[in-house]
């Protein structure tokens, strides 16, 4: 309701002209005088409040729009560097913490934010976020690569931390889209460029916080890249964890199974060029899986999982029973060690004596059940929801990191186990749950029994662009 103020009894022709109405009998004077027929007066016992409430709420949802800007469009780019952060900086997966410091400033160096947008959007697009990301990466890359070599031809820039991770970051898309032909050079060239800038570093620099994780994730990205390409470990690489080993704690797991998965990958080279034979090949295999063994059997307290026993089946879990981790990353580091030992012990089937297969058959089972046993934590069962289920980028990056384990077990475990039926269930229920594309992929190479070898799929999924 809206008061108007006192009504007044004036006349019409008065209240018009806004003069002062005498309010006289018969006639007012100000009619009188201008010769008008007067109008009478207005009884105010009569008048009424007006109800203007729709007209006032109009005018002020009126006022309102107007101060209201227009929505704010996210670019592309930003969205693909946000997630970019939100996952890999300060979320998911810290590994490129040290970003957030190279990165914030006023003007950060031009060729790591080029390679900053590149990864963001080539990540971007693999996870499905946007059609047009894929193009946009490429012509990011094709961008920050003579931005890069700018950098490279000043003493100054080339030895400088911003360079490393530039490069670091660049070898990172070459791993999400060139993920078939692992023999060409581009699948090595970014590593063994940022193992070359290494080398020309001074040694002193490796005592900061920020040169040490990159020079160790420079070791990992390098590893992986010679383990997934059956080609040894360059001495520099080798030279290059001898200079760390001081500053990192000797004891860490993932230290001590990348130590482990070196000595794999120079096994793996050399039974690839043909340097030893089958009674050398399968010592040397058989040494090496004892010490994964020893490993698993000496890691900290903290490592250990808890195993949960179901009083009725579940089509989530294997054999009514899965572990629980303490977090993604443990559960990550125990998979590459069962994923080891699998592939040692084929290698073990193959050159053993036929009486013993039945044994290490055995063993690849009992190795596979328990890769099985890690994915209920993150996929759910009927008795278990794990915390924070849902189809947010941070859980199917969880799951992603289980195909490749669950890839290695379904192919390598006995037809008698039925590993390899479970394992094709619980692809496709992640594929549908989560969105994870490649998860039907995965279920369709498993299904078509052709034998793809293990690193082809571990490429066609990223590399070690999705893990932990």
């Amino acid at each position: 309701m809206v008061y108007c103020g006192k009504p007044s009894k004036a006349c019409l022709q008065c209240r018009t002209r806004k003069l002062r109405c005498d309010l006289e009998k018969d006639s007012c004077g100000q009619c009188i005088r201008a010769a008008l027929q007067c109008s009478g007066y207005r009884d105010s016992t009569q008048l009424r409040i007006r109800d203007e409430s729709q007209a006032t709420k109009q005018k002020v949802l009126t006022r309102m729009a107007k101060q209201i800007p227009h929505a704010l469009t996210v670019s592309i780019h930003d969205r693909a560097r946000n997630a970019f952060f939100a996952n890999y900086v300060r979320g998911y997966s810290n590994k490129y913490d040290v970003l957030g410091s190279l990165y914030k400033g006023p003007a950060p160096d031009e060729h790591l934010v080029a390679s900053v947008d590149t990864v963001s959007l080539a990540l971007f697009t693999f996870q499905g976020h946007h059609p047009q990301a894929s193009k946009l990466a490429r012509a990011k890359y094709i961008h920050a690569l003579p931005l890069l070599n700018n950098a490279l031809k000043s003493p100054k820039a080339a030895t400088s931390d911003s360079t490393l991770l530039a490069v670091l970051l660049l070898d990172l898309f070459e791993k999400i889209t060139n993920n078939v032909p692992r023999s060409t050079s581009s699948w090595m060239s970014h590593v063994n460029g940022a193992l070359a800038l290494v080398k020309m570093r001074n040694p002193d620099q490796i005592q900061n916080y920020t040169a040490l994780r990159l020079s160790v994730r420079l070791t990992t990205s390098l590893l992986i890249s010679c383990v997934a390409a059956n080609a040894p470990v360059p001495p520099e690489l080798a030279k290059l964890r001898e200079d760390l080993a001081p500053f990192l704690t000797a004891d860490d797991p993932k230290w001590q199974v990348s130590g482990l998965v070196v000595k794999y990958a120079n096994l793996q080279g050399a039974i690839q060029d043909g340097y030893l034979c089958a009674s050398d090949i399968l010592t040397r295999t058989v040494e090496l899986d004892g010490e994964f063994i020893s490993l698993t059997r000496n890691l900290p307290a903290s490592w250990l999982y808890n195993t949960t026993y179901l009083f009725e089946p579940s089509q989530r879990v294997y054999e009514e029973h899965f572990d629980t981790y303490s977090d993604h990353f443990v559960t990550q580091t125990w998979n590459v060690l069962r994923v080891m030992r699998v592939l040692l012990n084929n290698i073990i089937r193959t050159y053993s004596p036929s009486r013993n297969s039945g044994m290490v058959t055995s063993t690849i089972d009992s190795i596979a059940k328990d890769i099985c046993a890690s994915v209920p934590q993150y996929t759910g069962s009927k008795d278990y929801t794990p915390s924070g289920t849902d189809s947010s980028t941070a859980q199917m990056l969880r799951c992603y990191a289980l195909l490749f384990p669950l890839y290695v077990a379904g192919l390598y475990a006995s037809a008698s186990s039925g590993i390899k039926a479970w394992t094709i269930k619980q692809l496709r229920f992640m594929a549908n749950q989560f969105g994870i594309r490649n998860a039907n992929v995965v279920t369709e190479i498993l299904e078509r029994d052709e034998g793809t070898s293990p690193w082809d799929v571990y490429a066609m999924l990223g590399s070690y662009a999705f893990a932990a």
